[in-house]
């Protein structure tokens, strides 16, 4: 790679934060500097369609979120993400990182899926094709989950919010709405009405030790009792308290005609706490320092939950649901790799499909990495021979067809107190 020589000056500049305020980040040579290293350095080589949202030339016109010129107005560097124009970042990714960590952020995930699934078989209709027990789930209450097929790998993962005895809202991931849709549309059964809502819908998510502070001031303490996983109606959508980023924070679905007004009263308040627009650069370190998967990385079709350490996730006691006796069988023999979390101890920065040896063999593969502002680290999701998930165990990352040294540790790699 023509800019490999380059690259330690990237780590340098981006590890000081100092530095980087001084020499880059209020000049237009900050967004050239950014976007031409780690694109052509980093991401370029091992991208993933899902997730090479920084381009500096597009094939085909991405699709703009509702808010676009807001994130304009802001000063938001956009770029392309599996289709979608998005903010990568307004400032810096330090900097969005840290408001997120110590005060809050808003992130516009607008470009998210969301499905109904009502009528009078609905229950019935989940409880067969989902791998966690729905009937259980209370009104106003939200599961997290994968979507597995029938090979027991894994579709998407999604959140499922119960509105009524039969009327379930679903979210998925932008890139696999077309997918999921046909996932679930494949399945119908009499009696079920399945609804995609993703072109009326917006979606904030306001994360952050503050958010709580900034909700209650903006729209009033019925939101005060709310609690994780659990939402509220609100202006035509909801309010739930749910996330991604390993912070308290809570994800706000209204229809887009209405979601400028809110975008600005969240501002207008939320500017005395520090709140701050926050791009998808920042999301990613989050959510990766919150050893949390995205799929195309974490989550793929081949890869089962079991693999990816999400056993929590399903309910192998469930009669039957789709790859659910695949997933009992592995369960029964044992996984042949696992999901795992690690921090590089030499200098060098991992990215997705670097190889992971062990002695010189191969035992895995880089799905996510990133230097992380929080501590200073450079770190990583890989998954590798179950054998040598271990935490503690010395391993080498390919980079540049060089070893360089890194160690197994727990997931996840930043967990909020409290």
């Amino acid at each position: 790679m023509l800019l490999a020589p380059y690259l330690p000056l990237y780590t340098v500049l981006l590890a000081k934060q100092s530095l980087w305020d001084t020499l880059f980040r209020r000049t237009n040579l900050a967004f050239l500097f950014l976007r031409l290293f780690y694109n052509a350095a980093f991401l370029l080589p091992n991208s993933n369609p899902a997730f090479s949202y920084m381009t500096m030339a597009l094939e085909t016109e991405p699709t703009k979120l509702p808010l676009h010129e807001e994130h304009l107005q802001k000063g938001a560097r956009m770029g392309d993400f599996g289709g979608w124009l998005v903010p990568l970042f307004y400032t810096s990714i330090m900097e969005e990182h840290t408001a997120v960590r110590t005060k809050a952020g808003i992130f516009d995930i607008s470009h998210m899926g969301e499905f109904i699934v009502e009528g009078p078989g609905a229950l019935d209709y989940l409880e067969k094709n989902l791998p966690r027990r729905i009937t259980p789930i209370k009104l106003s209450q939200a599961i997290y989950m994968p979507l597995v097929n029938d090979q027991g790998g894994m579709v998407d993962d999604i959140i499922v919010y119960r509105m009524s005895e039969q009327k379930f809202l679903i979210i998925v991931n932008a890139g696999n709405i077309e997918k999921d849709f046909a996932w679930f549309n494949a399945r119908v059964t009499p009696g079920v009405t399945l609804t995609d809502l993703s072109h009326d819908m917006g979606l904030l998510a306001l994360q952050g030790p503050l958010s709580q502070t900034i909700l209650l001031e903006c729209f009033g303490a019925f939101y005060k009792d709310l609690r994780r996983f659990h939402y509220k109606d609100f202006e035509g959508g909801v309010i739930a308290r749910t996330g991604y980023t390993g912070e308290d924070g809570y994800e706000i679905m209204i229809p887009k005609t209405k979601l400028k007004q809110v975008w600005e009263v969240l501002f207008h308040v939320g500017a005395r706490h520090g709140l701050l627009p926050i791009g998808f650069g920042a999301r990613d370190t989050l959510r990766l320092e919150a050893a949390m998967p995205l799929y195309g990385h974490e989550l793929t079709d081949e890869l089962t939950p079991l693999e990816a350490d999400l056993e929590w996730a399903i309910d192998l006691s469930k009669d039957e649901f789709p790859g659910s006796e695949i997933l009992k069988k592995q369960k029964a023999t044992g996984i042949q790799k696992k999901r795992v979390g690690f921090e590089m101890t030499e200098r060098g920065i991992p990215r997705q499909g670097f190889e992971i040896q062990k002695n010189g063999k191969t035992i895995g593969m880089v799905t996510s990495g990133s230097f992380i502002p929080t501590t200073g680290k450079n770190i990583g999701m890989a998954y590798v021979s179950a054998t040598e998930a271990k935490t503690g165990n010395a391993i080498d990352v390919m980079i540049r067809e060089k070893p360089v040294k890194a160690v197994l540790v727990s997931l996840p790699f930043y967990k909020r107190k409290g």
